[in-house]
């Protein structure tokens, strides 16, 4: 792999954890997100995430090994 596609899904990895907390923290408070849809900001409050992560990143985390 080269440098700098390492540093890319390393700096990915951070944004989708800082998003995954972003979202944590508003469903614990009620707080309102912005999301872009349909040509416009809305404004909602997250629901429960109910997407699994890949095979790899089961395994970085230690999670569901055989």
């Amino acid at each position: 792999m080269k440098k700098h596609n390492k540093y890319a899904l390393l700096g990915l990895k951070a944004l989708e954890r800082a998003a995954a907390k972003v979202a944590e923290n508003a469903r614990k408070n009620k707080y309102k997100i912005p999301v872009w849809k349909n040509g416009r900001i809305e404004y909602e409050i997250p629901g429960i995430i109910t997407e699994q992560g890949t095979q790899a990143d089961r395994q970085q985390r230690g999670g569901f090994s055989k």
